[in-house]
Parts: structure tokens; sequence; C-alpha cells
């Protein structure tokens, strides 16, 4: 049993970022459960560079946040075609309450071959009202979870009777055979669009994937001193790994390892006689970063 990354709407590197659309302030951490399990499911099988800071800002340019609520039941297949992972969806009918139906029997199948499922679930154990889930196991009769708003024990792993009698909505995650016996996604592309929609997300910009005017006039300053903690060193942590300049850990904040890998990349790729440790708001490391220098 290979259980991916288990990210949580409710971590502090992302929990506060807003995941909404005109006329509601919600977080991922109020309403990004979506984002955060289909998060579990490509870091482990498409690029380990995709969180659920990725996700959701994919989400919300392509208008899969649902007012008032998380993300349309259109949201997990769609982005999984997006990055080359198979994700279907097994019923458009609620089976809550109805665990005679057969798609519960298709589900299991999927989960008994290897295979994951994302999971809508309905009241009872895991939410009072909706809930996306990711499941990536199923032993002895116990599916095994990864609930994006809990580490409880009795909601990662649970009976499949009580589990199917909560579930509304299911999809089937096709697992590449190599990582089902127990490979990793080997290297893992950051896509300048999924960089350049973080940054949007993590700024306040407006999120199209396309740098511009906007996105760099929202640029803030990071650096050891300033900003070290700010939502957007998650980013560019990631494009400064991704590019061979950082080799910390992809924590959010901004340390020692960090101001090194900022002043390799200001010697060695902006020509700086002498480096400053610091992504100037609007300066030309962010231009370079965006792309917005030739």
């Amino acid at each position: 049993m290979i259980r991916p990354a288990d990210y949580k709407q409710t971590d502090e590197k992302w929990c506060r970022l807003k995941y909404a659309v005109q006329g509601e302030a919600s977080t991922i951490k109020s309403a990004g459960c979506g984002p955060a399990a289909m998060a579990c499911v490509l870091s482990a099988t498409v690029s380990p560079y995709i969180d659920p800071v990725t996700c959701a800002a994919w989400a919300l340019q392509h208008g899969y946040k649902a007012k008032g609520s998380g993300s349309y039941y259109t949201y997990p297949a769609a982005q999984g075609a997006e990055y080359g992972a198979t994700v279907r969806r097994l019923n458009t009918s609620n089976v809550y309450g109805k665990p005679q139906e057969g798609v519960h029997t298709e589900a299991l199948s999927a989960l008994q071959a290897g295979d994951w499922l994302i999971a809508c679930m309905g009241k009872g154990l895991w939410t009072s009202s909706g809930h996306y889930i990711m499941v990536y196991g199923y032993k002895d009769g116990r599916v095994y979870i990864n609930d994006p708003a809990s580490s409880r024990a009795e909601r990662a792993c649970n009976t499949w009777g009580l589990f199917r009698s909560q579930v509304k909505y299911y999809w089937s995650v096709e697992v590449p055979e190599g990582i089902k016996a127990g490979g990793t996604v080997s290297g893992g592309e950051y896509r300048q669009g999924d960089f350049v929609r973080e940054v949007q997300l993590c700024t306040g910009a407006g999120i199209d994937g396309m740098t511009g005017r906007e996105t760099l006039a929202k640029t803030v300053t990071v650096s050891r001193k300033k900003n070290s903690r700010h939502s957007v060193v998650l980013p560019l942590q990631k494009k400064l790994r991704y590019t061979g300049f950082y080799e910390g850990g992809l924590d959010g904040m901004a340390g020692p390892l960090f101001e090194a890998a900022v002043n390799r990349y200001q010697t060695q790729v902006l020509g700086y006689r002498k480096a400053d440790g610091e992504v100037t708001a609007g300066g030309r490391m962010w231009q370079s970063l965006l792309g917005l220098l030739l």
C-alpha cells in the first residue's frame, strides 16, 4: 500500500490564502479540501512540486470554485486531465446512505487493484455537509484515507462499511504501475504557469497564469529579514530548487539556504557583482523568475 503525501488544508504555509470567487471570503483552510485532496494525488503521480497552492490557483483560474461552497464536482477530473493523470468520475447520482449501489463495488475494485479514490463525503464522521478526501488503500475491510481537514485516527482509517454509507460521489485515480510497485515520481516538472499562478495567489494579483504588469506590481520583497514567512516564499523555494539553486526544504521560510540560493541566482544568472540575498519587489530577480527579462 503506497501512501502519497498527506496534504492538509490547515497547513500554515497556505491555510490563509484566498480560495474564493467574487462576493465571498473563503480560504484554503475553510474551502480548499478539493485542491488539497488533488494535491495528494498529483504530487505522487505527476510532480512533487504540486501542492495545495498549485491546485487551488489552477482551480480558481479555471472557474472550479463554487460560490458559497467548495469545488465543483467537475473539478477533480478536469485538473487530472490538465496534468496528465487519469481521474474518472464514477457516479453522477448521489449515493449517500445507499450502500447497495453498484458504484461502491466499482470503487472498491479500484482500491483492490492498487488505484486510488477521491471521495466527496456527506454528513457523518468526515463532515457536517460536504468534504473531499483522498483514499489510498484498502486492507482487511478497512480503508486508508488522507483527510485534508483532520489527522484524527478514525478519519484516517475506518471500516469500508461506514465509509461507504457516507460517500456521496466517487472519482477513481489510475495509479501508474511504477508507483504501485513502490516507485516515486522521477524528477517532476515545476511548470512556469504553476509558478506564476502561485505567485499571483500568494500576492493577491489576478490569477491567469500569465505574467504581466499587475503581477510584477504585486510582488513583495523577500529575504531573511523581510517577509521571511510570507506565503510567496514557498513558490520561490520551489522555483529555485527546480532551477538548481536551492538545496533546502520546502518549508515556506526564507532562511540561510534560501539566502544562499538567492545569492547564487543573482551572481550566476543576473550577473550581480555583489549579491544581496534579497528578492526585491518589482526588481530584476522577480522579473527574471517571472520570465519578463530576455
